[in-house]
């Protein structure tokens, strides 16, 4: 489904299908005529984490999640790349995955994973402090590629406030990823079913994880660029009366890893 802003001449698209319904996306570039952008097969599963750190340890803390655990969650069959971001407020990090669905994190390798943290796994996981977890479904994508720097809103949902994320999808999200800088802009929605399963490695973190229900994440080339597109996503949802609202970042980008 195409659609054409006639006040910003550009075009997006929420979703393509193919036979085997496998989402794809086609992006066009901002305020242009030309179709600039690519289809690509993209990811309809996120794992998305905000967390602290105990200072102390945060030298190590970032050498770990570096390189070792981007590179093994990386490895897992069905997750297809991993990023990290830092900022100065808290929660400090985010890290977020992109996986083929959210069911490959309850696939029999991820399992096995979570079951046998390595050494140094056990070693850092005491660490965390205030971790956000959430597994998700991707309800909505607009744009292609990394971000330099991003931020995150998190929210709740009334039932009066159902019709919500069908509005954002084909309202405000497409206008925000028109802005100029703007690199992606997603909605995801966690699946608790998947995201409540206990495993031993969250079991090592000191105090329980927490969820966010919805995550509107943003990813703009530059914070000038950010501040743009965030200021009128916060009036709407501020507007709507959606519950736990929160906002995290801006964050810069840290480390980036895909597969080949």
């Amino acid at each position: 489904n195409f659609h054409r802003d006639e006040h910003r001449s550009f075009f997006y698209s929420t979703a393509l299908t193919k036979s085997d319904d496998a989402p794809y996306t086609v992006t066009y570039h901002a305020k242009s005529n030309e179709r600039v952008a690519m289809a690509e097969k993209l990811s309809s599963g996120i794992l998305v984490v905000w967390t602290d750190v105990i200072a102390e340890h945060e030298t190590e803390f970032n050498s770990w999640y570096n390189e070792q655990h981007l590179p093994e969650r990386l490895a897992v069959p069905g997750i297809l790349n991993a990023r990290r971001y830092a900022g100065e407020a808290s929660p400090k990090y985010l890290a977020y995955y992109e996986a083929e669905s959210p069911q490959v994190m309850i696939s029999d390798y991820y399992i096995e994973r979570l079951a046998n943290p390595t050494a140094w796994t056990q070693r850092v996981m005491p660490w965390f402090v205030g971790t956000v977890r959430s597994i998700c479904n991707v309800v909505a994508n607009f744009g292609h590629g990394v971000g330099g720097v991003a931020q995150t809103f998190t929210f709740s949902l009334e039932q009066a406030e159902e019709a919500l994320p069908a509005w954002l999808s084909g309202t405000a999200l497409p206008e925000a990823a028109s802005h100029l800088g703007c690199v992606r802009v997603q909605l995801w929605h966690n699946d608790a079913t998947i995201t409540n399963r206990p495993s031993p490695e969250q079991a090592m973190r000191p105090q329980r994880d927490s969820a966010a229900d919805w995550v509107i994440i943003v990813e703009a080339v530059a914070e000038s660029a950010l501040e743009e597109i965030l200021r009128p996503l916060e009036n709407i949802l501020r507007a709507s009366d959606v519950t736990n609202l929160r906002s995290q970042g801006p964050y810069q980008l840290l480390n980036y890893l895909r597969k080949e």
